[in-house]
């Protein structure tokens, strides 16, 4: 949590000054809002966008734990509102999606009740902000809203013309793979051909993709497996659960994982998302086996 916190920290200072650390891909950027858009301790906005993602919902379950309850709001309130902040100024789509679920989530597990409050309360002040635009700095985010999902046109056409010939490279295997990290080196010849001026190599932007075009059939089918049981145990948990907090970390993180698995240009190489999923099998194995859920289930 602590380090959560610190990583909120860079990001805010980052967005306020414009400067960043220096491995930050801010810094080689050429667009005329990457400069105050936060990355923390990733190389763009869309890795730091998924890293707060991932995280947020075990950084609530920490918050939950916390005996004065009074300091327990304050610092979900804090957090979760530096949080969004932060997830807009990287003009990801995809995160602010994941992220205002796992609040919504988070609220109707914490208290039936007051969730519903809060829906209310907060529609309300999001539809007199809109209306009066009274304050210069909910206009700018509410702008940057509407600009992530109404001028990311291009980069949606590229990224579903990847997504073409990444299929056709599947289906050009005859589904049997193309060998571990190859399809890279293939996307660069299918876009461009094989004569080039430098080494700049095509991300396919879909983990499923890259894992089937990789590793072929009987790699993915595995990989498949996995995950729909991960989804199947963490609904059935936070259903037997009853919506509580705890109950609902392994299921968030699945999405976010999933959201960050097609929001991103590569997730092999990104650590924290396997931190994510090893946290969501942990809290699912205290339950099912530790505490004699899969008994209880049967």
């Amino acid at each position: 949590m602590m380090l959560y916190i610190g990583i909120l920290c860079i990001g805010v200072w980052e967005c306020l000054t414009g400067n960043h650390l220096s491995q930050s891909g801010s810094l080689f950027y050429e667009t005329t809002t990457s400069a105050f858009q936060p990355t923390g301790f990733q190389f763009n906005t869309n890795d730091f966008a998924s890293l707060l993602t991932i995280l947020f919902p075990i950084v609530v379950m920490q918050l939950t734990t916390w005996k004065h309850k009074s300091l327990m709001l304050i610092g979900m309130i804090g957090i979760g509102g530096t949080s969004l902040y932060l997830v807009i100024m990287t003009n990801s789509r995809l995160a602010m999606i994941v992220l205002l679920l796992e609040i919504l989530v988070l609220l109707f597990g914490w208290s039936k009740v007051w969730s519903f409050v809060s829906i209310y309360v907060l529609s309300i002040g999001a539809l007199l902000v809109s209306t009066f635009h009274s304050s210069r700095f909910i206009k700018q985010l509410l702008d940057m809203v509407k600009n992530s999902f109404t001028e990311k046109g291009h980069s949606t056409s590229e990224r579903m013309q990847m997504y073409q010939a990444s299929w056709d490279i599947i289906k050009e295997s005859h589904f049997m793979g193309i060998g571990a990290g190859n399809l890279p080196l293939r996307l660069d010849e299918y876009m461009y051909g094989f004569e080039r001026l430098s080494d700049n190599y095509w991300a396919p932007h879909n983990y499923w993709l890259e894992a089937f075009a990789n590793g072929g059939i009987l790699a993915f089918l595995p990989l498949l497996a996995f995950f729909i049981g991960y989804f199947i145990f963490a609904i059935r948990y936070w259903v037997k659960a009853h919506y509580d907090i705890t109950s609902a970390i392994p299921l968030l993180i699945g999405i976010a994982f999933v959201a960050a698995s097609v929001g991103l240009s590569s997730t092999i190489d990104k650590r924290h998302l396997c931190l994510g999923i090893g946290t969501g099998l942990a809290v699912l194995n205290i339950c099912y086996f530790q505490k004699g859920g899969l008994k209880n289930d049967s």
